[in-house]
């Protein structure tokens, strides 16, 4: 969920909207905001600019370059260097990846020279970097860098694992520019591969874009989607592996713990679980949003975290990278959870920046999605759902049940999802799985004064309550997990807005803290089925559930510590 947009890119002949973002006022108090403003390029005007980028090869994604520049006359603080890629990339038709402004290098106003640095993801193609004068209204392409290139554009890059719903199995996935015989190698022990599978090889094109940004000015080729899936593997066992292909090369090594058998009742099953993240830049420059900042720490410490601790699998509920129909942002994306992603199943549930689009067949008429219409979600994470366009799913981890459902598409009852839901929730065997965990993105009980319009918080609070809380109260869900409002919210055990004793109705936990800008638009009062509301950090949540216990914790980004604790018993 996203409240409010600096800006929106947008093509209009040689007049580009770019999206850039307002720059921070306490770092840059100078440069204004220019929400939507339009961007219009002139022609190449010959100053005695010159630029240029050093290394001009980088050997790996996520190295570093210097940009520098000299001979600007009359240097101002509308001045700017925007990352394009491919190098070739026009800049009227296509956006910047991300921007830095000139003065952040020291005394260039004074000097009219300077450089910044970027740290660069290897996207399957070069780059190079445009200087522009007169602001981000009326700019000015002044002068072009030298191209910056990667050694290996077939580098394994956006590494990521997933169930596929079958015991025994576990899906791998990469990104590559070309392919010959894309593969996994795996085995049992650091360095020792006995077994290998090949991978099938997909991608989406423009045309697949239901709409702008993501099929004009907005769209990048997403490069060849290799997944592996790895099975007949052994139950609780930590597997070794490598990516990639033998002309091109393989990842680094990387590993993770199979799932633990059905009947294994003495196991602890531990999981992350938040929403509504996307990611940030590491290196300080600004891309189409400035509200994601608070990402980096999110997979920062849920990377050390997973060094300290036994993980099993990670939930994200939705609003995964916030890529919009800007096609760069999914590399970044990747590029940010890859130390996450390539140890531990990384399953995600469907939401409105996903999906949403007008006359698309969702079920909000916003373009969230920016043009998206889940077509690059479903591409790169391909979840065991029915069919495509169909984003609801379900799998059992040990001796739990996890159900997700779409909010973004048809829930009433008697639709085709609704049905599935119920048929998935029936046949839950609760002796070979006590716990059933259900999610989806759009919450069904939300402190929000959200009450406007059919997609807002209340209206489609109600819908789910109206549609779907008797099918988790029939079938006796135990924890619903849901995202879109950028806070940690807790239910009491809750049914048609009454708390009831626990173990007779779901425990509601609204996890959208994750990145995003907070949401602040809380109830004068606290609703009476509300038990824990914070709307101030934020931060994700671990779960560690046994046969007879489930435990689940707030973990702040602010300064690490548990912020709320509950457990549930059986």
């Amino acid at each position: 969920m996203a409240r409010s947009i600096s800006g929106v890119f947008l093509v209009v002949g040689l007049a580009v909207t770019l999206l850039l973002l307002a720059h921070q006022a306490s770092a840059h108090g100078s440069h204004a905001a220019a929400p939507k403003s339009k961007l219009q390029i002139k022609a190449h005007k010959v100053e005695a600019i010159s630029i240029g980028a050093t290394p001009a090869t980088l050997q790996r994604s996520g190295e570093w370059v210097v940009v520098s520049w000299r001979g600007v006359d009359s240097p101002s603080a509308g001045d700017w260097i925007g990352v394009y890629s491919p190098a070739n990339a026009s800049v009227t038709t296509s956006v910047p990846i991300k921007y830095k402004f000139a003065d952040e290098s020291t005394n260039y106003l004074s000097t009219g020279a300077g450089s910044v640095r970027f740290r660069l993801t290897n996207m399957r193609a070069d780059y190079a970097f445009h200087f522009f004068r007169h602001g981000i209204t009326r700019p000015t392409l002044v002068a072009t860098s030298n191209a910056v290139t990667f050694v290996n554009y077939n580098e394994p890059m956006q590494g990521r694992l997933m169930l596929t719903g079958r015991q025994n199995e576990m899906r791998v996935m990469w990104t590559t520019r070309d392919a010959v015989r894309p593969q996994v190698k795996f085995g049992t022990s650091p360095g020792n591969y006995d077994q290998s599978v090949g991978a099938a090889t997909s991608t989406y094109r423009k045309e697949h874009m239901c709409g702008a940004p993501a099929n004009a000015e907005g769209w990048r080729d997403p490069g060849l989607l290799h997944s592996a899936v790895l099975s007949n593997l052994r139950p609780d066992t930590r597997y070794y592996y490598v990516y990639g292909d033998p002309t091109f090369g393989f990842s680094a090594e990387a590993s993770f713990v199979s799932e633990p058998h059905p009947g294994q009742s003495d196991r602890v099953i531990h999981l992350f679980a938040f929403g509504d993240m996307g990611k940030t830049t590491q290196d300080n420059s600004t891309e189409h949003w400035d509200s994601e900042l608070a990402s980096i720490n999110t997979t920062t410490l849920i990377a050390k975290d997973l060094d300290a601790r036994p993980m099993d699998l990670l939930l994200h509920i939705g609003d995964i990278a916030y890529a919009v129909g800007y096609g760069a942002q999914w590399d970044e994306f990747h590029d940010q959870v890859s130390a996450i992603s390539t140890r531990l199943p990384y399953m995600t549930c469907i939401g409105n920046h996903e999906r949403d689009f007008p006359n698309s067949g969702s079920r909000y008429n916003g373009s969230d999605s920016g043009g998206e219409c889940g077509v690059a979600y479903e591409a790169r994470y391909p979840m065991p759902t029915p069919a495509r366009d169909q984003p609801w799913y379900s799998f059992d981890y040990g001796f739990i049940h996890f159900t997700f459902m779409s909010t973004e598409h048809d829930f009433s009852i008697g639709s085709v999802q609704w049905k599935w839901l119920e048929e998935d929730l029936k046949k839950v065997d609760r002796v070979k799985t006590p716990w059933v965990v259900f999610s989806g993105h759009r919450p069904m009980y939300i402190d929000s004064q959200g009450d406007i319009g059919d997609a807002a918080d209340q209206p489609v609070a109600r819908e789910l309550r109206a549609n779907v809380e008797d099918l988790l109260f029939k079938y006796q869900v135990d924890l619903a997990l849901w995202g879109h409002h950028h806070s940690y919210q807790r239910s009491c055990p809750v049914y048609k807005g009454t708390c009831i004793p626990s173990g007779r109705a779901p425990t509601h936990v609204v996890i959208g803290m994750a990145g995003f800008s907070l949401t602040t638009n809380l109830e004068l009062e606290k609703p009476t089925w509300a038990r824990v509301v914070n709307d101030q950090e934020h931060g994700y949540t671990r779960l560690a559930v046994t046969r007879s216990r489930l435990e689940m914790e707030f973990i702040s980004d602010v300064d690490t510590r548990v912020k709320d604790h509950f457990a549930l018993y059986k």
